[in-house]
């Protein structure tokens, strides 16, 4: 079965894993489209051609418009021999079926191999009030009417889905882990470089923007009356206020202000943690959909704490603590809790590393991914 797939995520290496194990493990011959360039996390990322040969996975980079913007991108040039000399059983799109992007792939489609089977992918898993312009309601709806299948990222997205007007077959698929990469290790000669020295260290990963509440977890953290240090690994524009307030705050020496590392790197530094925390906010234009970072903590034997913002809840289930978002206090209680209780930390971690494993891993997206390929290819017959 051959396959073509256009996602911008798969930019980054670790996000390549479910495609890697598809093509290794089942009989499918994947084109993977990418963005030659991308920026994520205020980084850019430069993707170089594939040229390995005899793998059924081929990595085709091409250009684009915009790189890091996920609605507006577009691809430049590249993408018509690969819709018309592949031949695609199936076109499988990671992107927002309201994006740019996601025109390109419906009209090439229609252009150059019409009988090929069309997969959206969509994250929005909670209903958020969006001031579009006519134009993506457009390709939303173009979307909706060539594709063969959905796949979204929990229960909440098909709701939305529904809710917008899409009535095709949906398959539910959340967001994955390179449980390969993202596992627990001895990372101490780290921790000493890093001056890592107390018995509990606080963590946040991801980027430093208000929504992402880690001014909520520097407050927290100025109210623990036990030892701690925190680390937060990250980079944005709201860095230089979450460090005047930690000063204000008198914990600023015990915060560890780590630059965003490469993603291959991020495992290692989680590994330092005793707790990560996602303190995320609910704004009018954005909540969290997922939060990746809580399955790779996960994964990596570290508890975990989060805001019941948006999936969150969801994510964690019961190997993890939730407190009310913007409140410092509970979040305070629930890392109190934790550092007094070790039982119930080992517990999490435990319950945590199964819940990636189970759920999360690219081994068990991947096998569920083939299944859905097979069902959608035959209409619905196995």
């Amino acid at each position: 079965m051959r396959v073509l797939v256009l996602s911008h995520p798969c930019a980054m290496k670790p996000y390549r894993r479910k495609f890697e194990i598809l093509a290794d493990r089942y009989p499918l011959d994947i084109r993977l489209i990418v963005p030659r360039r991308w920026v994520e996390n205020f980084k850019e990322l430069r993707v170089e051609e594939d040229d390995s040969k005899g793998s059924n996975l081929k990595l085709h980079p091409r250009p684009i418009l915009f790189p890091g913007y996920t609605s507006r991108f577009l691809y430049t040039r590249g993408l018509i021999p690969l819709f018309r000399d592949f031949r695609p059983d199936i076109v499988h799109l990671e992107e927002e079926p309201w994006s740019m992007s996601a025109l390109q792939t419906a009209v090439l489609r229609r252009m150059y191999c019409p009988k090929s089977k069309f997969i959206f992918r969509t994250s929005l898993s909670i209903w958020v009030e969006r001031h579009f312009s006519k134009l993506p309601y457009a390709i939303e709806r173009l979307v909706f009417r060539e594709a063969d299948a959905a796949f979204a990222l929990n229960e909440g997205a098909v709701g939305i889905l529904r809710r917008k007007g899409y009535a095709g077959p949906t398959f539910i698929f959340p967001n994955g882990v390179d449980t390969e990469i993202f596992r627990p290790m001895d990372v101490s000669d780290l921790k000493r470089s890093l001056g890592l020295s107390s018995d509990f260290v606080i963590g946040y990963v991801g980027r430093l923007l208000w929504m992402k509440g880690v001014h909520v977890l520097i407050e927290a953290a100025s109210k623990l009356d036990f030892d701690f240090q925190m680390m937060i690994l990250g980079r944005g524009e709201y860095r230089d206020e979450l460090v005047s307030l930690a000063e204000k705050l008198g914990i600023s020496s015990k915060v560890l202000w780590v630059d965003a590392v490469p993603p291959n790197e991020v495992p290692r530094y989680m590994n330092c943690l005793d707790v990560l925390v996602l303190p995320s906010l609910t704004v009018p234009d954005w909540v969290e959909f997922f939060g990746r970072v809580l399955a790779e903590a996960m994964a990596c034997g570290v508890a975990v704490v989060g805001s019941n913002s948006g999936d969150i809840p969801n994510v964690v289930g019961e190997a993890g603590l939730i407190f009310e978002e913007g409140n410092a206090d509970d979040l305070a209680r629930k890392l109190k809790e934790l550092h007094d209780s070790p039982s119930l930390a080992q517990k999490l971690r435990r319950k945590g590393l199964s819940r990636a494993l189970n759920l999360y891993s690219w081994d068990k997206i991947a096998e569920e991914t083939y299944k859905a390929y097979r069902l959608i290819s035959t209409g619905g017959r196995w």
